[in-house]
């Protein structure tokens, strides 16, 4: 795949996401814990590949720290949004979240975001319309995460 799609998939997937009104991701306190998460990602409809194929998962560790859980950094680069990248439609209910990213920047993008949060879990699900170089391409991306503890000592630095 694209290292370009890849890389703005993962930004998406993982911008779970950044004080009220300049953190959309607010409502996620208290959904997910500091400590050592695993993840799933499976995508398909990825370009190149034939109607019905999917990538293969990829699964990959994230250290969320105190300050993530606090300021709403859950798993973003340095606690903000992917540069170019807003967060519109935010709504949480219960232990559901919606929402619908934006990014202007290459590569542009729309996504639209269902979560669902468990007990030291949760799972994602998400649409993306991305324009690659003119062409418009749609991806459908499913991931879970789930606690595996605490964060290994150099990952908390």
């Amino acid at each position: 795949m694209n290292r370009t799609l890849f890389a703005a998939a993962v930004a998406c997937a993982v911008a779970l996401p950044a004080a009220a009104q300049d953190n959309p991701f607010a409502g996620f306190k208290g959904k997910i814990k500091e400590g050592n998460w695993e993840y799933k990602m499976q995508m398909d409809g990825v370009p190149g590949m034939p109607p019905g194929m999917k990538m293969p998962e990829r699964t990959f560790q994230h250290c969320i720290t105190p300050q993530d859980v606090e300021n709403g950094g859950l798993g973003t680069k340095d606690g903000k949004l992917p540069d170019g990248c807003t967060v519109k439609n935010m709504k949480m209910s219960g232990n559901t979240a919606s929402y619908t990213m934006e990014c202007t920047k290459q590569p542009k993008m729309t996504s639209d975001v269902n979560m669902t949060f468990g007990d030291g879990t949760f799972a994602m699900k998400q649409k993306m319309a991305m324009d690659q170089n003119g062409q418009m391409i749609n991806m459908n991306q499913s991931m879970t995460g789930k606690y595996v503890g605490p964060c290994p000592a150099a990952a908390k630095k």
